[in-house]
């Protein structure tokens, strides 16, 4: 086929061959139950949907896919209704199918969309490519010989003309390909080839059709090339192929990359075949744009609706003015006037126009905005239904993995699919392809035994596998569980030491959940040996970040010895949501809010100690009650309950996870649309992205899920990090700085420095630190005076600080100590290892 042809046409059959591929797969996969548990028309239709495909890639030239999809189509037609397929003949055309989606991803990417291993596949389904006739059997085969051959090639030159936009004279060369069109027809009435005959009138019609460009033009190019495949095989003619042990090289050009569909559909006027849908595929690309536009347009209508409150003000502004201005008319009037009254009655007159045009015009803004507002929302609402498609599109698939990653480890796998109804944003199932494939395959591999192990445990010899999609109101979680061995955390902690994540004494420090989380690590396997499946460390990291890039979360739950759990928490749309927008300290931030599910007001009494963490009673239950701002790493605020004050606090509650956050204020709520921070802050997973508000202002937007996941208990430290308390170490000169800081570290306190007491200060500010370790005499800020200004600020005076100077009078002691100093140490002291006892003995907790 002609490449500009190609390339026009090949976004849309790569779309509907995919789609085409997953059904398939599925109703082959289905031929394996018995004939009683089949769907009573499952045999017909895929061969209908196998022969729809083979007809398609025959019509694009593209020989390798139309050799593999004929090879099955040979197999389908021996298979019998009443007896399941075999084992061998499935795993084979899986393969079949696996290779042609390879090659439409290449077909994506510019590439020929060829065919890896023809030969090899079309072995395993049982068939051998026909042996290609000579040229001159070619020319002489067919009901017309070589005249039908040299006809054809004709039609075919003059299809490749027209398909170019820039066609001179496209009238003429219209006619030129009907006359050819129908002097084919003549001569194969003449020698009664009826078929041959019908399909040269088709391409006549068609070409016809061709005449007035546009898309009508293109539609009818897509029917003429279809009718010259046709005709092509009616005049027995067979094209030169070179000998099935190379993949045969294919005739068109590269095909452009292409944009992802979405396929939208209206009801259609009644036809012969009565009621029937119209579709046509739209790129996501466009769907993009457009969404984009939409919700300009409805954070449009919220400034339009905060001018219009801007006029409101201007009306009742004008009143204002326009009473003074008449009791200042009346006054003048019954002082007896004066030149001055009439001007200032007709100021007044002019003015009480002005008001009422004033209010006319507020009027017909906010009538304008209210209708705006209306069709936004009506189409942002068909617009989020277009994008909204089946979670089958992304479950079916997964029929294909298991059955081949299971028959390349030798297991015995039963999938299970749920939820293949949930209607999803298009964008989430995009996502969530390759992570799915991620967690089905590291399943299939880590989690379930081989068939004897698990009869040895007393397990049925075939694993449970099940992957299902569950809608929770505004948001999704897409599970994947398995019955196998479950995860091991000693093996665990094992690995990550020994892929150097950690050292021994943190791994020894994590709880079985923190270990847990360790598999979600970069570079993390426990597999000893790299294989195809496995061992290259890549795969659960890439489901947390697209999770996190999603605004959502991942988490991992196991009983040993029963199973494994993973569970994907996702919204249900990417679309705009609505956001509560709070101010902790100076900065305002976006949390989403269905994650909201109360504001409240908290008294000291609500807020306790409970197993050394901070907790709220709320609605006889105990909650863990964190700073908002301290968890979003900003500096910590004094809450409002440190003055005697009730503290705001928002609570959040995702399934059966609740935490409630201080913050200072609620500052409203409004319509967002969350955009990406860039691959730069990909690792800050507390940040979903930015939205900006009515005003401009820019501000962050909250990843609530992982927020809930972060203050669990178990999962409080970050993994990997350490849970010893931070200290800062001050010293103007390096040296001690460094030594210092090195005799801290070592004994396991993450340390941060400053050069003098100002850039501790500066540091205290935005890092929370556990306790300070100053020197006395530095420049700028000196140690007694670091120690009076965090002593005498109520965000830091419980800050616990420790002098280290070479004065050693007991003058210098008395002033250090009234300065707030909680201990004092002499340099040569700290050799001694006098500086960590005193640090144990300030932080209790962390020896």
């Amino acid at each position: 086929m002609d490449p500009q042809l190609l390339r026009s046409i090949w976004p849309v059959f790569a779309a509907e061959t995919r789609e085409q591929i997953q059904a398939i797969g599925s109703k082959v996969l289905g031929l394996e139950q018995p004939a009683s548990a089949r769907e009573p028309d499952l045999l017909p239709s895929l061969k209908r949907v196998v022969h729809s495909l083979k007809g398609s890639a025959a019509s694009l030239g593209l020989d390798d896919i139309e050799r593999i999809v004929h090879a099955i189509e040979d197999g389908l037609s021996h298979v019998s209704v009443d007896e399941p397929i075999s084992r061998s003949s499935v795993e084979a055309m899986l393969r079949g199918l696996s290779a042609i989606e390879n090659a439409l991803n290449r077909g994506d990417a510019g590439e020929q969309p060829v065919v890896d291993g023809v030969a090899a596949l079309l072995r395993a389904l049982g068939h051998e490519a026909p042996v290609a006739p000579t040229s001159d059997e070619a020319a002489s085969s067919g009901p017309l010989g070589e005249d039908g051959l040299k006809a054809l090639t004709a039609l075919e030159a003059a299809l490749s003309r027209l398909v170019s936009p820039k066609v001179e004279d496209r009238a003429g060369a219209v006619r030129a390909a009907v006359d050819q069109a129908h002097a084919l027809r003549h001569s194969a009435e003449a020698v009664q080839a009826d078929q041959v005959a019908a399909l040269a009138e088709a391409a006549a019609l068609g070409f016809t059709r061709m005449e007035e460009g546009g898309d009508a033009a293109g539609q009818a190019a897509s029917e003429v090339a279809g009718a010259l495949v046709d005709l092509r095989m009616a005049l027995g003619v067979v094209e030169e192929a070179p000998a099935v042990q190379e993949p045969a090289p294919q005739k068109p050009a590269p095909a452009p990359a292409a944009k992802p569909a979405a396929r939208a559909t209206a009801a259609a006027p009644e036809g012969r075949g009565g009621a029937v849908d119209r579709a046509v595929r739209v790129s996501v690309k466009t769907l993009d744009s457009l969404a984009l536009q939409v919700e300009h347009l409805v954070s449009g209508r919220s400034q339009q609706g905060r001018r219009t409150e801007g006029f409101r003000t201007l009306t009742d502004q004008a009143h204002e003015v326009l009473l003074h201005l008449e009791r200042a008319a009346s006054q003048l009037a019954m002082a007896g006037g004066g030149p001055a009254l009439e001007p200032l009655r007709t100021g007044v007159g002019l003015m009480r126009t002005m008001q009422k045009r004033l209010l006319e015009q507020a009027k017909e803004a906010h009538r304008d905005g209210e209708q705006q507002s209306l069709v936004a929302q009506v189409i942002r609402d068909d617009l989020r239904d277009l994008r909204m498609v089946p979670a089958s599109q992304v479950l079916e698939p997964l029929r294909r993995t298991v059955r081949e990653t299971a028959s390349r480890l030798g297991k015995e796998v039963a999938l299970e699919l749920g939820g293949t109804d949930v209607r999803l944003d298009r964008r989430i199932v995009d996502a969530l392809k390759d992570p799915l494939v991620h967690l089905v395959r590291n399943a299939i591999d880590h989690g379930l035994e081989m068939p004897e192990a698990r009869k040895a445990a007393g397990k049925a010899e075939t694993g449970r596998l099940v992957v299902r999609v569950e809608a929770r109101g505004t948001r999704i979680g897409v599970i994947v569980e398995d019955d196998g061995a479950g995860l091991d955390p000693v093996r665990v902690r094992a690995t990550a030491v020994r892929r150097g994540l950690m050292n021994q004494e943190a791994a020894d420090k994590l709880s079985d959940a923190q270990a847990a989380r360790l598999i979600f690590q970069p570079g993390f396997s426990t597999r000893e040996e790299v294989t195809s499946t496995s061992g290259r460390g890549v795969g659960l990291d890439v489901v947390l970040a697209t999770a996190q890039r999603l605004q959502g979360s991942v988490d991992v739950e196991y009983t040993p010895g029963k199973g494994t759990r993973f569970i994907v928490d996702l919204p249900l749309t990417l679309a705009a949501a609505l956001g509560l927008l709070v101010r902790t300290g100076t900065t305002i931030t976006a949390i989403p809010s269905d994650t909201v599910k109360r504001v409240l007001r908290l008294d000291a009494d609500d807020v306790g100690t409970v197993a050394g963490r901070v907790v709220a009673r709320l609605d006889g239950e105990q909650l863990t009650f964190l700073s908002l701002s301290e968890a979003i790493g900003l500096p910590r605020m004094p809450l409002a309950l440190e003055s005697g004050r009730r503290q705001t606090a928002v609570l959040l509650s995702l399934g059966d996870d609740r935490v409630l956050y201080a913050i200072d204020e609620v500052v409203g709520q409004q319509e967002l649309v969350v955009r990406s921070l860039g691959k730069h802050l990909r690792e800050v997973t507390h940040l979903a992205g930015a939205a900006v508000l009515d005003d401009g202002r820019v501000v962050p937007v909250l990843n609530a899920p992982e927020l809930l996941r972060a203050a669990k208990p178990d999962t409080r430290a970050a993994v990997g990090e350490s849970k010893m308390p931070r200290i800062l170490v001050c010293d103007d000169s390096l040296t001690t700085r460094f030594a210092m800081k090195s005799l801290l570290e070592i004994a396991g306190y993450p340390v941060v420095t400053a050069s003098d007491g100002e850039e501790a200060w500066q540091v205290l500010e935005r890092v929370h630190c556990h306790l300070v370790v100053s020197d006395w005499q530095m420049p700028r800020l000196d140690g007694v005076g670091l120690a009076r200004r965090i002593k005498g600020h109520p965000m830091f005076r419980r800050t616990p600080i420790i002098l280290v100077t070479s004065l050693d009078s007991s003058e210098d002691r008395a002033a250090g100590l009234e300065a707030g100093a909680d201990g004092y140490l002499v340099k040569r002291e700290v050799e001694r290892g006098k500086l960590l006892e005193l640090v144990r003995q300030l932080l209790p907790g962390s020896a």
